[in-house]
């Protein structure tokens, strides 16, 4: 063999293997793990019995222990509710590596509490964002539904990505439900279905929030197509890992460490991811703990696309 023909062989063979390789990478794109959580952080406008449950205590400043449980759980995709304004700031600061999306639920600009998405900078392009009431007049801002026995404005914020390590579009929705009025949680479960059906109903879905409600309840079974209703079901990636329910599976630990109850908090998805791990992070920091709820947490993989 010829010195020209050597070189041509290996230069082939070389590219025979980088080609395969790139095959390779191509198909487990698809199987790359997302990290997400879903943290009530409590409002900062709240003012404690136990100061040291004050985000900005002088002593024991809560912000740091929020800050600090979500580094540790190192989220790619971060939903929180009860965010305000000075909160929403606050996080941005201590979180550079994010990119952020939400808006006030009272003007629909920066006044009273956000349902708000964090994303890793890095491994995230928007493509599309945007909000809307849970209200019979989603687009108009501080509306709820039954404004006479719901507490307050409710928004869901959402944000389109394509995630640049499976090379695959998603829309990540977080939201945060009335307290009071079982009615408002079965609307509201009902619109976002219908919202996220328009989004696209092709596209992967992840959907966060403090839903208030159980997940035997009737605005839960709505939310997630138990109920036969039309579009596709999101499944509860905790109960996914966990068929069995427990006695200790609270998420509203009320500054108590509660155990006993059920999940209020929520991580959803469609049928384009499997959770591999799912938790409710009951981590205090010397008997001090980030919110009066639980974050939750979720690893879920990607699955390959049909062939």
């Amino acid at each position: 063999m010829g010195k020209i023909e050597g070189h041509v062989c290996r230069f082939l063979a070389i590219a025979t293997v980088y080609a395969g390789a790139l095959v390779v990478a191509a198909r487990g794109a698809d199987s790359v793990d997302l990290r997400v959580m879903s943290f009530n952080i409590r409002n900062s406008n709240a003012k404690e019995v136990a100061s040291e449950n004050n985000w900005n205590d002088t002593k024991f400043p809560r912000r740091e222990r929020a800050v600090r449980v979500i580094n540790e759980n190192t989220p790619d995709l971060l939903g929180v509710q009860e965010a305000r304004p000075a909160q929403v700031q606050d996080l941005k600061q201590a979180l550079p590596e994010y990119a952020f999306y939400g808006i006030g639920r009272d003007d629909g600009k920066n006044n009273g509490e956000f349902s708000g998405i964090y994303y890793r900078k890095d491994r995230f392009k928007q493509t599309a964002a945007g909000s809307f009431w849970l209200s019979e007049t989603p687009e108009k801002p501080g509306t709820s539904f039954y404004l006479a026995i719901t507490a307050c404005p409710r928004i869901a914020s959402w944000v389109k990505l394509i995630d640049n390590k499976a090379g695959r579009e998603l829309v990540l929705l977080n939201m945060h439900w009335d307290h009071i009025s079982e009615p408002a949680r079965r609307k509201s479960a009902a619109l976002v279905r219908e919202r996220l059906a328009q989004l696209g109903s092709d596209l992967p879905a992840i959907v966060t929030g403090d839903l208030n409600a159980r997940e035997d309840s009737p605005a839960v079974k709505e939310l997630v197509g138990a109920n036969g209703s039309t579009g596709r079901k999101l499944a509860d990636s905790f109960r996914e890992l966990r068929p069995k329910r427990s006695e200790n599976e609270a998420s509203f630990n009320d500054w108590a460490g509660t155990l006993k109850g059920s999940r209020i908090d929520f991580i959803l998805h469609t049928r384009e991811f499997t959770p591999v791990a799912a938790e409710i992070v009951r981590t205090s920091y010397d008997g001090r703990w980030p919110s009066d709820h639980y974050p939750v947490t979720a690893t879920l993989k990607w699955n390959r696309k049909s062939e």
